[in-house]
């Protein structure tokens, strides 16, 4: 091994004053970040102040439900402005210690082909700051052996040692942080004082090493945190750019503002330790997110954290849809159980910021999918009931919540301005990443049912290692595919079944909208998998019946639109001020007639200029007070 001496005159020409951090707003930037969080409170007040009045609320049940799932889409991003104010980026030149060690260690998995982690080796080898490279392979290959004795890489294996195999943490079998327990427990402590740690297929830029290291000349930074960017197989896989454009804002943004004064995550595709804090902590944490119980053991020992924004290394994303949902289910099961299984021990010794910093966290899996389960099922409750939840009407609602929309996308477009996006070119609006949203929900929900399951009957699940590389792909599993259809019929069933919803007609939209979704989720999963991959060769019958049965369930919502379509769009358009959608028309009524059945609905758009009419419609917009006929007619 050489040891690698990094002095300050190799980095500087002088001892620097330059400060560690530097903020990622300034000047006019942090002026209008501020204005734009005061349209955005403007807007948040403006909305809470209008559904609050007591006219609006006719049932404390319908009440609550609805303001929970409005609470959680309308404050959830008050914790992203605030905590991004403070972003912070590592400044300065490099500034470790004299005779500082450095290593950096990639791990391969025996289902991850060589020709992946070779083009991150010789990516390891080209960096720009001085260091050791390292291969934890968990099988070398005699192949594998010679090529890295060639390049000057130094191979770690736990290959035959059972102490190494163990069923549980620490030292777990078939999964990552086994494998780099050896390579820190016989290599790691004793010869560096720091170590990079990546994903086979994580490609590091040459300025990486450097980016990495900035933030240790911080005696007190134990571990530094890197953009997780995968993006390698954008362009051939429609669930890499999902995952990819939903979450550049969490990789850059986010973790750029936990640097002032919150925990930045470590993302488990890379990062960067300080042996002596990895080693008083007891080594990596446990359970597939090692990622983040890690950082928890290290806020919890006492060491802090910084995120390297600049620290550019690109991946993999998921390369099928079984792959996106295999890693929804196993990261939310994961996160879900550190919360259950460790956190009750580590969490009393954070101060009370992190404290609910961590505990949002691990919560975001179990919260998302219990928010999203509780608005797929909203209109179906009420049609059920024949009731709706509250006393407004959808007119109404639009225009006093498109503010607060209108608000954020406009300031998440100017913080993608701020290059401070990872990627930095994400797209804000597109339809992966909102399809995205809609396919993960079930999963977190499944991963989180798991978690409780496992930690209540004491058993455990072995980790599935995302596929790397090309190679054939199987057919879609049913299993993947049936929760959507599931969800499709769930919804369109109701609006077919329920002739007279009464009050509730509005919920026709939402629910045979909720179908819509779902089914053409189901379309882009199958018709993208096909399209995007070499697909193993199909029984003989699998292709017509897949289409028979997609065909099928497409029809359903285009059958609900036929027969509630009119119903649900008077319903909307009801006490839409000046504008009139529609047209009623009443027969003459008589003897043993009158009432809704003589009553016709037209599509006929038309702008209301008489004051009376208007008052007329807003007063009977309420769903408990439907105008007389006589009423109409006099209007």
């Amino acid at each position: 091994m050489t040891e690698l001496a990094i002095t300050q005159a190799m980095h500087a020409p002088g001892p620097s004053h330059e400060p560690l951090l530097v903020p990622v707003l300034t000047g006019h930037r942090r002026t209008e970040y501020l204005f734009l969080a005061a349209v955005w409170a403007c807007a948040f007040a403006y909305f809470w102040i209008w559904w609050l009045e007591p006219r609006h609320h006719v049932g404390a049940f319908g009440t609550i439900t609805v303001s929970l799932v409005l609470a959680w889409v309308t404050a959830l991003p008050a914790y992203f402005i605030v905590v991004f104010y403070r972003a912070a980026r590592p400044n300065g030149p490099l500034r470790l210690p004299a005779g500082s060690r450095v290593a950096m260690v990639v791990t391969k998995a025996p289902a991850e082909p060589f020709s992946v982690v070779r083009e991150t080796l010789l990516a390891m080898l080209a960096q720009e700051v001085e260091h050791d490279t390292w291969l934890a392979d968990e099988d070398p290959s005699p192949e594998t052996l010679d090529w890295c004795s060639g390049h000057g890489v130094l191979v770690s294996t736990r290959k035959g040692r059972s102490d190494y195999h163990r069923t549980s943490w620490p030292r777990r079998t078939r999964c990552k942080e086994g494998n780099l327990a050896f390579f820190y427990d016989h290599y790691g402590y004793s010869r560096y004082d720091f170590v990079a740690q990546l994903d086979a297929d994580h490609v590091p830029a040459p300025d990486y090493l450097f980016h990495m290291l900035r933030p240790f000349a911080d005696p007190k930074v134990g571990y530094v945190s890197a953009p997780s960017i995968c993006d390698k197989n954008a362009s051939e896989s429609w669930s890499a750019r999902g995952r990819l454009y939903a979450e550049a804002s969490m990789h850059g943004s986010l973790q750029a503002g936990y640097n002032g004064g919150l925990a930045p995550m470590c993302i488990g595709s890379h990062y960067a330790v300080r042996t002596v804090a990895l080693k008083q902590i007891g080594g990596l944490g446990p359970e597939l997110a090692e990622d983040h119980s890690t950082t928890l053991m290290m806020n919890a020992g006492g060491w802090r954290g910084v995120h390297a924004l600049d620290a550019i290394a690109h991946g993999d994303g998921p390369r099928t849809f079984s792959d996106l949902v295999t890693q929804e289910f196993q990261w939310s099961r994961s996160l879900v159980m550190v919360l259950l299984r460790y956190s009750p021990s580590l969490l009393g010794r954070l101060p009370p910021r992190l404290k609910f910093q961590f505990l949002f966290s691990q919560l975001w899996y179990p919260l998302f999918a219990f928010f999203m389960l509780l608005m797929f099922a909203l209109p179906i409750i009420a049609l059920v009931r024949g009731q709706n939840f509250v006393t407004v009407t959808y007119p109404d609602f639009l225009a006093h919540f498109a503010p607060l929309s209108i608000a954020l996308v406009v300031m998440a477009y100017r913080w993608r301005a701020s290059s401070s996006f990872r990627p930095y070119d994400a797209k804000i609006l597109s339809w992966e990443c909102m399809l995205f949203l809609f396919a993960r929900w079930p999963w977190a929900l499944a991963g989180t049912l798991a978690a409780v399951h496992d930690f209540v009957t004491g058993s455990f699940v072995d980790f599935r290692v995302t596929p790397k590389g090309r190679s054939e792909v199987d057919l879609l599993p049913v299993r993947v595919l049936a929760p959507y259809a599931l969800l499709a019929l769930m919804a369109v069933l109701p609006a077919l079944a329920i002739g007279d919803a009464g009050a509730s007609k509005g919920s026709y939209f939402f629910t045979i909208l909720n179908a819509a979704i779902y089914c053409a989720l189901l379309l882009v999963i199958v018709g993208r998998h096909s399209k995007e991959n070499t697909v193993a060769a199909a029984p003989r019958f699998y292709r017509p019946a897949m289409a028979t049965v997609l065909l099928a369930l497409v029809a359903l919502p285009g059958a609900a639109t036929i027969m509630r379509g009119k119903d649900a769009t008077e319903a909307l358009a009801w006490g839409g001020g000046r504008l009139q959608l529609f047209e009623e028309r009443y027969a003459a009524s008589g003897a043993g007639r009158g009432g809704t059945a003589l009553r016709t609905i037209f599509f006929k758009p038309r702008w209301i200029s008489d004051p009376e009419e208007i008052q007329l419609r807003t007063d009977a917009a309420h769903p408990d007070v439907r105008p007389s006929v006589e009423e109409i007619h006099n209007a």
